[in-house]
């Protein structure tokens, strides 16, 4: 008889390892970084192989940070994969343009105002002109069946661009639900729908940032934890990262702002912080507060 081949590695001491962990260490930086300050200060930038949920209450802007930080990848020269499950595409381009115009034009004035005022219709056009040479060509929007459609679209993007994606999905539990068996339990559905997209994660070496509700528990002042998403203990687990987009409760509004925070609930190889936003929903765009 044969004996058993072990799959267990050989014994080896930290000793003869030690350069090899220290080659490791000093290449482990963020490939690409955000042009949004708060999101490297919390994340460090975008790594390969990593999961971030972006977690928030109905009307806390999740949708629209999700599609600031999309952009700003896009307008860097790298490809993005924008899975949107709420809103049409032609919405959230709506949106980028609103933010290119840099404070002259709102959600409201598209298309109504922009035809019928020369100075609207001048940053519209010179919005679409930075859009269509910067973002365009760098951002897919697509709303899919299952996780195995983003896998397939990220191994067309790589065969396309040469480059991997970063993945944008909006959101967890709507992807959840259109993936799932008829009459599935949700939380096992966005248990499962977790551990397809860890896979592709893994398979691809890609990041993924999903948006994810919250319990509605959490609406509140209830203090943010990893139980905020919906039960699913997947999510807790599987995500390198957790954010929370909430309430700023030491800040008031101001002129249309709402005072918002961006709380770290997990960061597997970071500390867990905290940064102040304002949230400008007529012009699609977060600010740092400096």
């Amino acid at each position: 008889m044969q004996p058993v081949t072990s799959p267990i590695p050989q014994l080896e001491f930290e000793d003869a390892a030690l350069d090899k962990h220290l080659g490791l260490i000093s290449m482990d930086r963020p490939k690409i970084v955000f042009d949004f300050g708060p999101a490297n200060r919390l994340l460090g930038g975008i790594y390969p192989c990593q999961m971030t949920a972006f977690g928030a209450s109905p009307g806390a802007g999740k949708t629209t940070l999700m599609g600031q930080l999309a952009d700003g990848v896009a307008a860097s020269g790298n490809p993005v994969l924008f899975i949107t499950e709420e809103l049409p595409a032609h919405k959230l381009v709506c949106k980028s343009l609103v933010r290119l115009s840099k404070g002259t034009l709102t959600l409201g004035d598209i298309p109504e105002n922009v035809a019928a005022d020369t100075t609207s219709l001048a940053a519209f056009e010179a919005a679409v002109g930075c859009y269509r040479a910067t973002i365009a060509p760098n951002i897919s929007y697509a709303s899919v069946s299952s996780v195995a459609d983003i896998g397939r679209l990220v191994g067309e993007c790589i065969h396309a661009c040469g480059k991997t994606p970063v993945v944008f999905i909006d959101y967890l539990q709507l992807l959840a639900t259109k993936s799932a068996a008829p009459f599935a339990d949700e939380r096992l559905a966005i248990n499962d729908c977790v551990a397809q997209l860890r896979a592709v994660c893994n398979t691809y070496g890609t990041s993924l940032y999903v948006a994810s509700s919250v319990s509605r528990e959490f609406y509140g002042s209830k203090p943010p934890s990893l139980k905020m998403f919906g039960g699913a203990s997947t999510v807790e687990y599987s995500f390198d990262n957790a954010l929370y987009l909430h309430e700023d409760k030491e800040r008031c509004d101001v002129f249309n702002r709402k005072a918002l925070k961006l709380t770290a609930i997990k960061a597997r190889y970071r500390a867990l912080d905290s940064v102040p936003l304002t949230f400008d929903g007529a012009h699609a765009v977060f600010h740092e507060v400096i």
